[in-house]
Order: structure tokens, then sequence, then C-alpha cells
């Protein structure tokens, strides 16, 4: 029973870990974001995040894997209230108009850490590369469900829509681009 409670323990401080740290990642970037500073953030010490983790890498691929569960299930369930098949890849937009608006203008997490790791981790670029396929897979099922043509072209160019508005709404901290996005995502939807 013990040994329970004590993987269970293990398992709530390395999740806090692993949130503080996709905070601070976020806010802050992720060459800039130093162990010491997650480490004064969760109270641990550098020997129990090198444990659990093993470097700063490996807290980086933990952090990208939360994201990726975590906005995997919002943006499935926020496309799939809508029932229309176009209407639920344009969601994708809306989905992230609210985000920026929310105030999470510091971009996409994975793109970020894609970029800050271009060439030099391929882990972490790998699990970056998961994630942007899983999404593109997402709206390729929703596109062939609306039998429009050439689904796989289709969505390449509303991805590249979608990557532009958030690099673009990093920049001016609003929404405005994504809609302009999305006004020209719908217009790829409408040409058969």
């Amino acid at each position: 029973m013990v040994k329970k409670s004590e993987t269970s323990a293990k398992s709530l401080k390395r999740e806090e870990m692993v949130k503080y740290a996709f905070d601070t990642f976020y806010k802050n970037g992720f060459h800039a974001t130093g162990v010491d500073t997650v480490m004064e953030g969760t109270g641990i010490s550098k020997r129990t995040l090198y444990k659990h983790f093993g470097s700063k890498e490996g807290l980086i691929l933990a952090t990208i894997e939360y994201y990726k569960i975590f906005m995997r299930e919002l943006i499935t369930n926020y496309i799939n209230q809508e029932k229309k098949p176009i209407e639920k890849v344009l969601r994708i937009f809306d989905f992230l108009i609210e985000r920026v608006e929310a105030g999470y203008s510091n971009g996409c997490f994975v793109m970020n850490a894609k970029t800050e790791y271009v060439n030099k981790a391929s882990d972490i670029e790998t699990s970056c590369d998961n994630y942007t396929a899983g999404l593109q897979n997402l709206l390729e099922t929703v596109i062939k469900d609306a039998n429009l043509p050439n689904a796989k072209e289709r969505v390449i160019q509303i991805m590249i829509l979608f990557e532009g508005a958030i690099i673009r709404s990093k920049v001016t901290k609003n929404a405005d681009t994504v809609r302009i996005a999305k006004d020209a995502a719908r217009i790829l939807c409408q040409h058969k």
C-alpha cells in the first residue's frame, strides 16, 4: 500500500514539474529557460529533475507530450461541435481565434520548440513533427468526409494558412490574421 501512494506522489510531482516547465517554456522560450528556473519554481532538486527526465531535453520532450495530449483533445472536441465537414475544418481557425483572444499569443508550443531546436535535437524535432502530422491527419479525415477532391493537397494548404496565422498572430498579438486565413481556407474548401 505504501508503494502505491509513493508511486502516486512521484507521479504527481512529475506532473507538477511538467506543467510548471510547460508554462515557463511557453512564456520565456526553451533556450532562455534554464533547469535552475524549473527547479526554483517547483522546489525540486537537480537530482530529482534528472532522475525523472534525464536531461533538459527529456523535460522538453515531456512538455511536448503534455501539450500534444491536451491540445489534441481540445481541438478535437472543439471542431466536433460542428456537424458539417467543411465548417468542421474551418472551426480550427475559430479555435485559434479564441486562444489568441484569451491571451495565448506566444504562438504554438510545438512550433516554438521545433524552431528553437531545428537541427539540434532530433528527438524534439520528431516529437514536434508527430504533433503536426496528427493535426494534419485529423483535418484530412474531416476533408474526406466533405468529399472534396485532392484532400491531401487541400489539407496541406489549410495547414499552411493555419500555421501562418499562428506565426502572424504571435507577431501582431491579435486574431485579425487568423480571421483572414479562415476566409482563405473557406475559399479553398469551396473549390471542387
